[in-house]
């Protein structure tokens, strides 16, 4: 039996605090991204709540939402209109919802937003080489590998490489 789940993607707001913060204290969660793994309060987390929840012509930020549950965030980010392009990023917190397919779902609805609304016409990313899972991830949703950052983030005591990966939307 399959049971359908409504991917609908949302602004931030203030009452996501509680589910960013268990997701930002998550070292599996966080290790590879971005920031990296650094625990913060929730008093902290709160500081910086209002600069997430604003939208600006750069960065725009979404939670995912799984039948009205919060379960991750995906955004766009270095949003340059003038170039087309920016980057993605996105995460599943809660993790009985990771493998599902709801990432790649909540990632479509992203990009259908991007170029309608935003005339993006590539967008591009960066992920650990040792992150097998989101290098999969990429791939399958039409990004190709450009390039190599040697040794740019530092993890668990060790500098890793990253992939360069982009995809155009329209050609």
């Amino acid at each position: 039996m399959c049971i359908e789940v409504e991917i609908k993607l949302r602004p931030i707001i203030k009452e996501d605090l509680a589910s960013l913060n268990r997701w930002k204290n998550d070292k599996e969660t966080f290790k590879y991204l971005g920031g990296g793994f650094h625990p913060v309060s929730i008093d902290e987390q709160e500081k910086w709540l209002d600069s997430m929840i604003k939208m600006t012509n750069q960065n725009k930020r979404y939670i995912i939402l799984a039948d009205e549950k919060p379960i991750g965030m995906i955004g766009l980010y270095a949003i340059h209109l003038i170039n087309q392009n920016c980057e993605v990023g996105v995460y599943i917190g809660e993790k009985e919802y990771r493998g599902k397919g709801y990432a790649k779902q909540a990632y479509l609805l992203l990009e259908d937003y991007a170029k309608q609304f935003l005339n993006i016409r590539k967008v591009k990313l960066f992920v650990v080489f040792e992150n097998k899972h989101a290098l999969s991830y990429w791939k399958k949703l039409g990004f190709e590998e450009v390039g190599t950052l040697h040794q740019e983030r530092y993890i668990e005591g060790e500098f890793k490489d990253l992939m360069i990966m982009e995809k155009f939307l329209c050609k």
